[in-house]
């Protein structure tokens, strides 16, 4: 009788413990899904379910140590790495300096990147724990941070004259963020190959969020979209056959045609004169494109002169005296104390040539991860992202390096969900 009450005893402080493992880890998957969700609805709400994803892994971490499977580890050591990058840079130069600022971008970026490396560690090493409703979760949770931002973003455009920046107050960034979501829900749902009306719901994913995207007037994602989307549905999901590729081209023909004079060409003829503008004025004048494009020749020429990188007051005067020596690029100037709008010609200018290694080694090893295995939502993802680095910052701004990460864990965990076989708990 005392054996048979001991046991009873163990067996229900073994399911208690159970119980609150299962708890921690739905805390931390719905913090990081509501994280997503209100990117573009509201900014304080994703930041502070952002932290709370942190504290609920950090617990089940200590609680649990559990190790993670040298399967993920690779990316989990990717995110920390580039975090490291910044942090470690950002305190030799600034440590013990005068010019000290706990604000700085790359500092904050750098810690929100190893927290986001905290996260992935421990949703990987619980992999085998709830599979069914993690995937469900992910899902149902991407759809509604989806169908969120987009009446969100179609709301302001039938409300107000000015273009799409939902919650974020720029437009640049949310057409970048906005693009990574809609791409990952879109391929999430590409990839179930016997759901009723797949292809009509993609088409119709597809039409809304590029039409959301021009309405954002960010010529970059404009242009890039359209052509990831088909990349990517062309070698990852050839199941949809050449009635996909057909809807896809007649879907861009179509909505390419009624945007294009109240949208795409006025964005495009500002592109092609300021183009013009720059070569005329040597880059003095101020102008969206001409800044970036003076933004980026003396970015590359400071790089070319100081591989090993330098901190943001160094750079500014190096741009200044550049400036006075050569008589152009004047534009830049307005700029160069916030970032040069190129992902990798901000990153080597300051962290040096070995920034811009590890800033180059995450663009290739998760592209070649998501080609590898077939993950056609990191690949779509990741494509966004440095397609978006080549004319803005992606791991400096706050939104987005928080979105962008919890998006890329997401896109990896969803997959390998759908790939590893059911174990029992």
């Amino acid at each position: 009788m005392i054996r048979e009450m001991t046991y009873t005893g163990g067996t229900s402080r073994s399911l208690t413990k159970k119980h609150w493992r299962d708890a921690l880890y739905f805390f931390a998957v719905s913090a990081v899904l509501l994280a997503v969700m209100f990117t573009f609805i509201s900014e304080k709400t994703a930041k502070v379910s952002f932290y709370w994803a942190f504290y609920f892994s950090l617990i089940g971490i200590i609680a649990n140590g559990r190790q993670i499977s040298r399967q993920h580890l690779w990316f989990t050591g990717l995110l920390a790495l580039l975090g490291c990058s910044k942090v470690a840079w950002f305190y030799w130069h600034y440590l013990g300096q005068a010019d000290y600022n706990p604000f700085n971008d790359y500092l904050n970026a750098g810690k929100r990147l190893l927290i986001a490396a905290v996260i992935s560690y421990y949703l990987f090493s619980q992999l085998a724990r709830q599979q069914q409703l993690t995937r469900r979760m992910i899902e149902w949770g991407l759809i509604v941070a989806f169908t969120g931002a987009t009446a969100y973003g179609l709301y302001q455009y039938f409300s107000t004259t000015r273009r799409v920046e939902f919650a974020l107050d720029r437009a640049t960034i949310s057409a970048y963020g906005y693009a990574m979501l809609a791409a990952a829900v879109l391929f999430m749902l590409a990839a179930k190959k016997h759901a009723k009306g797949q292809l009509l719901l993609c088409l119709g994913i597809f039409i809304v969020a590029w039409f959301v995207i021009i309405q954002t007037g960010t010529r970059n994602m404009i242009a890039a979209f359209p052509f990831i989307i088909f990349f990517v549905g062309l070698f990852q999901f050839r199941h949809l056959g050449w009635k996909g590729a057909a809807g896809i081209i007649i879907a861009i023909a179509v909505l390419a045609a009624v945007c294009y004079k109240p949208m795409i060409k006025p964005r495009a003829d500002i592109a092609i004169a300021e183009f013009n503008h720059y070569g005329n004025d040597r880059g003095n004048d101020n102008g969206s494109l001409t800044s970036r494009l003076a933004m980026w020749n003396i970015g590359t020429a400071c790089f070319a002169a100081n591989p090993l990188g330098m901190n943001m007051e160094q750079r500014t005067a190096w741009f200044k005296e550049y400036v006075k020596a050569k008589h152009r690029d004047a534009s830049a100037l307005n700029f160069v104390s916030i970032h040069l709008h190129n992902e990798l010609i901000d990153s080597a200018t300051l962290q040096g040539i070995q920034g811009a290694i590890v800033m180059v080694l995450f663009y290739l090893a998760m592209i070649v991860y998501a080609l590898r295995k077939n993950n056609a939502l990191l690949l779509s993802v990741m494509l966004a992202v440095v397609i978006s680095g080549l004319t803005d910052v992606v791991f400096i701004s706050r939104e987005l390096t928080v979105c962008v990460s919890l998006l890329l864990t997401l896109s990896l965990l969803w997959q390998s969900i759908n790939a590893a076989p059911r174990k029992p708990r």
